[in-house]
């Protein structure tokens, strides 16, 4: 039975070259075509150009192995040489792209530079070994051949291929979170297990080499022992990785139909802010509205009284007078503040916006308002992104200030600074500035630590993970500011 495998495997070598190069082959094209077609936010999606290139460049190694002997008989001796060089370049380059898939994946626990860099000084590397090996040798032989494409599988196959198998299990872990489906998991594992099987046939089963092991566990022991030519076996890991990689990509799927779901909840809050802000202003404005008018009314109906009035009824109704002007100004401050909250939402449904742009709003509703001098400034060009809540919170402690300022500080001018400073030293990180200045009487110092307002302020600003700070001293106004360290995309 053995005898009759070898003899129908040796007459189709070059279907199972075809075969086993065919595989590799494919799995590149849905790697290549996936990554173009689907941008993803998944670090499994970031890593699948590595995997196409190998794919690939696989390939064409194992299709060097059909294509260099039909050429034997046709072309001079040197360009077979050269060939069979080249060739080794390319199991090079196969067998570094693995490498770089396997940092990718690994990530963090590999630094991000390292799937770039590490691959790249490894096929310099061995590219000039490589060179000065032919250069040192009369001619490329067959012996010297296997002996460098057995070292490379040694030294770079072997590891990389459990890499990728590390870094597929590392990903499958990553992906229990966010997409929360077993089956996707269970699939990843799998991938990993066939470039466990890829490092046994690909790493461990070299061509023969006069160098232990070798000498001992190679292609062709393999291949008398059992029949089977090692690239059957190949093929078939292959396929396996193959397989389970493209069922893998239904995570590029999930991932999509999960931002399709966040988008359209989204949506249906933005339709529901929109609907309170509507309802708040067309029915509970209006009636706070009314409501205040009436109270008015009654305070100068009072005020008429008292003036009539005479000893205990004249203070009776100064008394009067002044609870219903306690009352109208509730009524006032809880009219100014639904009004806020209004602005808010409809900002909100707005969707991404200006940061400058919605400050300089809300200064311009304050001067309108209060009717005291605001100077606004902005300083610097940088662009920073912020999320609808971060901006939300940062609106709101300017609100707070600038409320402040009107109801406490009885001050005749005020200022309010955003500013855009270079980066701090961290990569990516970028601050931002917004200060609040009045000359008014200042804030004592209980105040300063009890105020309900000031503690709100804070509690927004760590919501931020930034600094609050406010300055005051009595007659020499009051200072708010707020420093925002922003990382890239966070």
């Amino acid at each position: 039975m053995v005898d009759q495998l070898k003899v129908f495997f040796t007459i189709n070598d070059s279907i199972v070259q075809f075969v086993h190069g065919q595989v590799f082959f494919l799995l590149a094209v849905m790697m290549g075509v996936q990554w173009f077609m689907q941008r993803s936010r998944l670090e499994l999606a970031r890593a699948l150009p590595w995997l196409a290139a190998f794919g690939a460049l696989e390939a064409v190694a194992v299709w060097g192995n059909a294509f260099i002997p039909l050429q034997e008989r046709l072309l001079p001796p040197d360009v077979i040489q050269n060939l069979r060089f080249l060739q080794l370049l390319v199991h090079l380059l196969t067998f570094a792209t693995l490498l770089g898939f396997g940092l990718r994946l690994s990530e963090p626990a590999m630094p991000s530079w390292a799937a770039v860099y590490v691959p790249l000084v490894v096929v310099l590397v061995a590219t000039a070994i490589l060179a000065t090996n032919r250069a040192l040798t009369s001619g490329v032989d067959v012996v010297n051949n296997a002996t460098v494409e057995a070292l490379l599988r040694y030294a770079l196959c072997l590891p990389s291929a459990l890499l990728v198998a590390y870094g597929l299990r590392l990903q499958a872990g990553r992906l229990v979170g966010p997409l929360k489906n077993e089956r996707l998991i269970n699939v990843l594992r799998v991938a990993g297990f066939g470039f466990v099987f890829y490092a046994l046939v690909e790493g461990v089963v070299v061509p023969t080499a006069p160098f232990f092991p070798a000498n001992t566990i190679n292609a062709e022991r393999l291949f008398e022992a059992t029949g089977i030519p090692v690239g059957i076996y190949r093929s078939i890991v292959g396929a396996v990785i193959a397989s389970f990689l493209f069922l893998s990509l239904d995570a590029f799927r999930i991932e999509t139909d999960r931002l399709n779901e966040a988008l359209q909840r989204q949506q249906s809050l933005m339709a529901e802010r929109e609907r309170i802000s509507r309802d708040l202003h067309d029915g509970t404005i209006q009636s706070i509205y009314a409501a205040g008018l009436m109270v008015d009314d009654a305070r100068h109906m009072v005020e008429q009284l008292a003036a009539q009035s005479h000893n205990g009824a004249g203070r009776l109704a100064e008394r009067a007078r002044e609870q219903l002007g306690a009352v109208l100004a509730v009524l006032n401050k809880t009219n100014e503040e639904i009004r806020g909250y209004i602005y808010d939402l409809r900002r909100s449904v707005a969707g991404d916006e200006d940061l400058a742009r919605g400050l300089l709003d809300i200064v311009t509703e304050f001067r309108i308002r209060t009717a005291i001098p605001t100077d606004w400034n902005v300083e610097g060009c940088g662009k920073v992104t912020f999320s609808p809540e971060q901006r939300q919170h940062i609106y709101q402690i300017v609100r707070e200030a600038l409320s402040n300022i009107a109801r406490h500080a009885s001050a005749t001018h005020a200022q309010v600074e955003l500013r855009y400073d270079a980066c701090d030293g961290r990569a990516g990180a970028q601050i931002v500035r917004v200060r609040i200045r009045d000359n008014g009487k200042g804030v004592v110092q209980p105040a300063m630590r009890t105020g309900r307002g000031l503690l709100n302020m804070r509690e927004r600003a760590a919501l931020l993970n930034a600094d609050f700070n406010l300055e005051s001293e009595p007659g020499k106004g009051t200072t708010v500011t707020l420093v925002i360290r922003k990382l890239d995309g966070k």
